[in-house]
């Protein structure tokens, strides 16, 4: 489990993403800000973990 604020190799701490959505290990994620940016990490699981545990609303699975 990875509570860190910022994830390896990701430069936004959970505090600055709204929501995200993945496809094949490719992350769209929505800033706060409004802006979109795009992420593939080495380890899309434990990114996907890190999201979760802090609350970033998944836009596949949110009502």
């Amino acid at each position: 489990m990875n509570i860190a604020v910022l994830f390896p190799e990701f430069e936004y701490g959970h505090t600055q993403l709204n929501k995200f959505v993945e496809a094949a290990g490719f992350f769209t994620i929505m800033l706060k800000s409004g802006e979109i940016i795009h992420f593939s990490p080495e380890h899309p699981d434990e990114f996907r973990e890190w999201l979760q545990i802090h609350k970033v609303s998944d836009i596949n699975t949110a009502n």
